[in-house]
């Protein structure tokens, strides 16, 4: 019973810190929009560092491989420089799609500036940069009909479509390597101090990364996305956003089904770990409603073995008039 109360308690305190974080938020802030590519909402980027140079993420039909020479991009902030790469590419593409993407900054400040972060973040940023610079990422898709063994007759030796019958299972797959960025510069000037300052950044998009953002990217509320502080929360967010976008019936999600896509437990792992991760995933969510996505319909069952989820109002559509685009200010 103490127990039970203490976390009645804490949960009441959590609630009263985020009404008093709504209060204190200005009225009229502006909203940036920022775009993601759609794989890395089914299967995102590691949580956090994997001290390995390679990751693979897998759910349902998809499944994602990062590859490096030094480590994977990861964490909240490799989340966001990966909008800002993604937002980059979409809006350049669409205005000319037969030019590589090129960004500029002046210096790491101003890339600071459009993630809207701190430059006590430097750090972390140029580390992410140097991530992405260093890596790409294998996207195989897997999708299965069934359908008539004759729209295949012409792609078939002649006399094995014979030995089929006339419905057969078709299984499409698509892969490919895409590197993130084709050619990274800067100019790093040190003083007699020895303190350093990143100057004269060019980033030059892979065409590859650039086409594919432009055709399976999702556009998200990156002031909410960046608001979020947990790197898990973020791809919740976004998962939220992007299933609410094409859902039209309500939609039951069971925990196990969360927990595998987003914090999968490992075979080796303590056997409380799946309720763990289970309860920090429920909590996030929680969060998400109360916090960033206020017209968020979901349900939790009372027996906690899943949620369903509503058709919701949308938070932000491709060319919601209420949003800038994150990389306007610049």
């Amino acid at each position: 019973m103490k127990k039970e109360t203490n976390e009645e308690n804490q949960e009441l305190f959590e609630k009263v810190n985020q009404l008093i974080d709504f209060e204190e938020q200005p009225k009229d802030v502006q909203k940036y929009r920022a775009y993601i590519p759609a794989p890395f909402i089914a299967a995102a980027l590691p949580a956090r560092d994997v001290k390995k140079n390679v990751f693979i993420r897998k759910y349902n039909n998809i499944t994602l491989r990062l590859s490096s020479g030094t480590k994977v991009p990861f964490g909240k902030y490799g989340r966001l420089l990966l909008t800002i790469l993604t937002t980059h590419a979409v809006i350049n593409k669409n205005s000319n799609p037969d030019t590589p993407v090129v960004i500029t900054y002046k210096s790491l400040n101003q890339l600071m500036k459009e993630l809207q972060l701190p430059t006590s973040r430097c750090n972390e940023i140029k580390e992410q940069l140097e991530c992405f610079a260093n890596a790409s990422f294998n996207f195989e898709e897997r999708v299965q009909k069934l359908t008539q063994i004759s729209l295949f007759k012409d792609l078939m030796e002649e006399g094995v479509s014979s030995t089929f019958d006339s419905e057969v299972k078709a299984t499409k797959v698509s892969t490919g390597v895409i590197p993130f960025i084709k050619s990274m510069q800067y100019v790093e000037l040190e003083d007699r101090k020895g303190e350093k300052q990143n100057v004269a950044f060019t980033i030059v998009l892979s065409d590859d990364f650039a086409n594919f953002s432009k055709k399976h990217s999702v556009p998200i509320d990156y002031t909410a996305y960046k608001n979020i502080t947990s790197a898990i929360g973020k791809d919740l967010y976004a998962w939220l956003v992007y299933r609410n976008n094409s859902l039209k019936e309500p939609l039951y999600i069971s925990r196990e089904s969360l927990v595998n896509q987003f914090m999968p437990v490992d075979e080796n792992s303590n056997k409380d770990q799946f309720r763990t991760n289970w309860s920090y995933l429920k909590e996030q969510i929680k969060i998400i409603q109360e916090k960033h996505y206020k017209d968020l319909k979901i349900n939790f069952d009372s027996d906690n073995l899943g949620f369903t989820l509503y058709k919701s109002k949308p938070p932000i559509v491709t060319n919601d008039q209420r949003y800038i685009l994150v990389t306007s200010d610049l």
